[in-house]
């Protein structure tokens, strides 16, 4: 193990509810095999949702580096010096797993792009960061740390830094209504165009994609009717071929089930 590195604090949300014990042993078994010394901090999340659990373990940690992992993940052996030794050379304050080439590019595949499975490799420097997750926030409040940890303070992206395991008990796994994905989509958008000024010139394409998104929930309802309605309003907001295509798809058969319902 590394004597030249910092320890680093990790904090683990946990609830049984979401993740097998085994899942867990296993993950904590990936930070012990760290080449940097690590401190775990598990919090129990069973109540409170993991936002809540990650700012409990922010304020539980006694460290200046903070790393975040989820209890069904995995990281790679050298995680963690590889990520201290970058925001060493870059001065960042915040590091994950990525390719983004600038804090620009970084902002717009967060938002609207590919970047959406981070918290598991996320490294923060608590001197240079100030943010905190967002409790009210069921989905997307990882999203929108790392947004701001990054235009707060810098971020280096490096590859190969996890491996995310998917389970049919993760919190990903289970369902959601295309009203609340709709409801937490926006309060998602709001905050992140309140706090986050670099993504607000990508917030007509951030409204298209989760009307879009909102229509394919709807179609697979077989709501074509209301699929028609949202992917019409996507359409206005941010036009896009895959939205028009789906558009005329659920046109077609919305205009059949009223014809079938005359006759």
């Amino acid at each position: 193990m590394s004597e030249t590195h910092p320890t680093v604090t990790v904090v683990v949300p946990y609830s049984p509810r979401y993740t097998p014990e085994s899942m867990l042993a296993e993950a904590e078994r990936t930070v012990d095999a760290q080449t940097v010394p690590t401190e775990t901090v598990v919090v129990d999340d069973v109540d409170t949702g993991p936002a809540a659990a990650r700012n409990a373990g922010l304020e539980r940690a006694s460290t200046r580096y903070v790393a975040f992992l989820d209890a069904d993940d995995l990281w790679a052996r050298d995680k963690l010096e590889r990520q201290l030794d970058r925001m060493a050379e870059t001065g960042a304050g915040l590091s994950v797993q990525g390719d983004a080439t600038d804090l620009d590019d970084f902002v717009y595949r967060v938002f609207v792009g590919d970047l959406t499975s981070l918290t598991s490799s996320v490294l923060v420097d608590t001197d240079a960061v100030s943010a905190r997750f967002e409790e009210d926030l069921t989905r997307g409040e990882d999203l929108l740390y790392v947004l701001e940890a990054a235009t707060e303070a810098g971020v280096c992206c490096l590859p190969d830094l996890f491996e995310r395991r998917r389970h049919d008990r993760s919190m990903m796994a289970s369902g959601i209504s295309p009203e609340d994905y709709l409801a937490q989509s926006t309060r998602f958008g709001y905050l992140v165009s309140e706090r986050v000024p670099a993504a607000q010139p990508y917030l007509s394409v951030y409204y298209g994609q989760v009307l879009t998104d909102v229509g394919r929930m709807k179609r697979r309802e077989n709501d074509h009717a209301a699929a028609t309605t949202y992917l019409a309003r996507a359409m206005r907001v941010s036009p896009h071929p895959v939205t028009a295509a789906l558009l005329l798809g659920s046109g077609v058969r919305s205009l059949l089930a009223r014809v079938l319902r005359a006759d």
